[in-house]
């Protein structure tokens, strides 16, 4: 139970992904997809337009709501629609000292997956939960009968 305090405190740079990928705003959904794909990630971080812009990110739900099935009225491909069209903007974002506790205490109430790790105004990391989770599996059991 010490190893599981000990991880709730760490800060979320410990964490975090390093080696996320960006994308630009008008790529095109399928372009998302296959960097996606290349790099198994089911998010990508969208870059700011200009100085003055805020950045965003894709990820695979918003693709399958918004373009896959977005409804009866609506017909979107992957191949025209730009990610700036379905994209979440602006992110919610922390910074890296920030306690892994309440990076998932934001990402419940807000109701996200991820969160990217901002300093200066730039995109350092990303932490999910499968991030936490991973984490949690490799600390070491605490008795004989239970193994993460």
């Amino acid at each position: 139970m010490d190893q599981l305090v000990k991880l709730r405190t760490l800060p979320v740079s410990a964490l975090m992904q390093k080696d996320f990928h960006t994308i630009k705003g008008s790529c095109t959904v399928a372009e998302a997809l296959q960097l996606m794909k290349k790099n198994n990630e089911s998010g990508l971080i969208v870059e700011p337009r200009n100085e003055d812009d805020c950045y965003g990110i894709v990820t695979e739900k918003d693709i399958l709501e918004k373009v896959i099935d977005p409804g009866e009225d609506v017909h979107r491909d992957p191949w025209n629609t730009p990610v700036f069209h379905i994209m979440s903007k602006p992110i919610i974002s922390i910074n890296p000292g920030l306690r892994v506790k309440y990076a998932l205490r934001l990402m419940k109430r807000t109701n996200v997956r991820r969160l990217t790790v901002m300093e200066t105004n730039k995109v350092i990391g990303v932490l999910n939960m499968t991030d936490v989770l991973h984490a949690v599996e490799e600390l070491p059991a605490h008795d004989d009968h239970v193994a993460l």
